[in-house]
């Protein structure tokens, strides 16, 4: 005789393997006929087997009953608004996410692995009234394991549980941090979720919205989807729809094509019908009618796929002659292929002022007098660059220019060189350094020129002749910023000035190099070993993955 008849424990050590299995796929409904002929032929022969199935067949109804009372309970509760001061029921989260269990040895263990979600929803069909609360059922024909929908795309996901769902059955519930992730149940309905929010997989043509936000599409033969919420329900009747589900339970539902059903709980029933671009809140047993205003903007109906940044990249480092572009004094391509529009148009097609040392690897170029401040000699100014339209610029993208200058000269007071970005000799922002005095000091500078005059400029620093100059010239979110680095001394400064904003309609724009003997006769010869220029293009990336 056992001693401990009520105890499952010991008669868990004393049974096969097989008829764990047995049990535990009669109790969910996953049984053939003929592994239900063997179970019922082993129960027959075995008295422990038999003790063992009474005892987990008893603790599997005694859980749904317990889960049904508390749910009826909970429900009346809300109805009355007393709902918050008694204990919440236990998540469904937690019932549906266990899986049937069979290794365990202790009698409670297995009892709350098994059967919960299940039995109830077995039982349910004979149980009238069952609230919405309750354990979600399962259509009959549809095994236990069997995923009710599909994660078919998802961008920047970030998962309650720090993954993505591995199942997507019946009961499972999907808590979504932050990102979008779209759902497509084996009805053919599609759901887009946006983070943060709960949903609860229900069946294969019903859902439930705990919390946050989704836009629901359901077309073709499909008909009459369910999107439970803690207030009430929306019924598709074949259309694009959005709901929101607050903390507090209230749900607001917009439709943007077609016709839905909304329903509140403890509204007996009442049904108020929403079509294209009527919106309604669900609270309080009732369903309200909203004015449409922005209600549309709140939803995000379709994923995006996500851009790519993409850069394009010109390097120069004149080791080498560049066909069809500027030619230097000996007709060598430059690599420089645009002048600033309203400079250098009175230069000979091979530049006078322009030299490719190519076996030094650098260009080198002879300052003119000119100057973009009150638009002085422009026709012969030296202002050599790149269209960045070449580059695929449009308008909106970023963008980097910058050379590398060794050994800077000495120029006169005032003269100066640098890097440039405008439209036009008039419309320009230019920065880089400017000579305070005729001993080789330098300032950094930064200046807009908006008509012909520089405007809202900035001095800062102090550089030498001789130093060796990394500039660079930024556009970064539509913000221009210039950078000079002393490759010397390890030194750099950054300068920004009023933003420009009569460049930001523009959707051609030039970058390059100057070099100026401004107010002066005296010319200077400046060494560019390297000049680049990058685009950051974007690309829709057509494949976007869940994380």
């Amino acid at each position: 005789m056992n001693p401990h008849p009520d105890n499952l424990t010991p008669a868990i050590d004393s049974i096969s393997e097989e008829v764990k299995v047995l049990v535990d796929g009669y109790l969910t409904d996953t049984l053939s006929s003929t592994d239900l002929a063997r179970l019922e032929a082993i129960l027959r022969e075995d008295v422990a087997a038999r003790r063992f199935f009474a005892r987990y067949a008893e603790i599997d109804r005694d859980l749904y009953l317990e889960a049904h009372a508390r749910s009826q309970a909970d429900a009346a509760l809300r109805r009355i608004g007393v709902a918050n001061e008694v204990a919440p029921l236990p998540g469904r989260a937690r019932m549906f996410q266990i899986r049937p269990l069979r290794w365990l040895a202790a009698a409670a263990a297995i009892a709350v692995a098994l059967g919960v979600g299940f039995l109830a929803a077995r039982s349910q069909q004979n149980t009238p009234g069952v609230a919405d609360r309750q354990p979600v059922s399962r259509p009959a024909s549809q095994p236990a394991s069997a995923d009710v929908a599909w994660l078919v795309n998802a961008q920047n996901c970030l998962w309650t549980s720090g993954s993505g769902p591995s199942d997507l059955h019946a009961g499972t519930v999907l808590s979504l941090d932050r990102g979008l992730a779209e759902l497509k149940f084996r009805s053919g309905a599609v759901l887009l979720l946006e983070g943060p929010a709960i949903l609860q997989l229900v069946s294969d043509n019903s859902a439930r919205l705990e919390r946050g936000r989704l836009t629901g599409k359901v077309h073709g033969p499909v008909k009459g989807f369910e999107l439970l919420s803690p207030r009430g329900k929306v019924i598709d009747l074949g259309t694009e729809f959005g709901v929101s589900v607050a903390a507090s339970g209230r749900t607001d539902v917009y439709v943007f094509d077609g016709k839905v059903q909304a329903i509140a709980d403890g509204a007996s029933g009442k049904v108020t019908d929403l079509t294209h671009d009527q919106s309604a809140r669900i609270e309080d047993g009732t369903v309200t009618l909203r004015p449409v205003v922005a209600s549309a903007e709140e939803f995000v109906r379709q994923i995006v796929p996500a851009p790519v940044i993409e850069p394009r990249t010109m390097n120069l480092n004149f080791g080498k002659g560049y066909d069809g572009t500027l030619a230097d004094a000996q007709g060598m391509g430059s690599g420089l292929t645009h002048r600033l529009p309203g400079t250098g148009t009175a230069i000979s097609p091979y530049d006078p002022n322009l030299f490719v040392n190519s076996q030094e690897s650098q260009l080198e170029l002879t300052t003119t007098n000119s100057d973009i401040n009150h638009q002085v000699n422009m026709p012969t100014g030296e202002y050599a660059g790149v269209r960045l339209a070449d580059l695929g610029f449009t308008g909106s993208e970023d963008f980097e220019v910058q050379m590398f200058v060794p050994n800077i000269p000495a120029l006169q007071n005032v003269g100066q060189f640098g890097l440039y970005a405008g439209a036009k000799s008039d419309r320009v922002i230019r920065g880089g350094l400017i000579s305070r005095s005729a001993d080789g000091q330098y300032t950094l500078f930064m200046t807009n020129n908006d008509g012909g005059r520089d405007a809202s400029s900035h001095f800062v620093g102090l550089f030498s002749m001789g130093d060796d100059l990394r500039i660079r010239l930024t556009r970064t979110n539509g913000k221009y910023a210039l950078t000079v680095a002393n490759e010397k001394t390890g030194a750099s400064s950054t300068l920004a000035i009023k933003h420009p904003d009569f460049l930001d309609a523009e959707n051609d724009l030039y970058v390059g190099l100057f070099g100026a003997n401004t107010r002066s006769e005296v010319r200077k010869t400046l060494l560019i070993k390297e000049f680049s220029v990058t685009v950051w293009t974007t690309r829709t990336n057509p494949s976007v993955a869940a994380r």
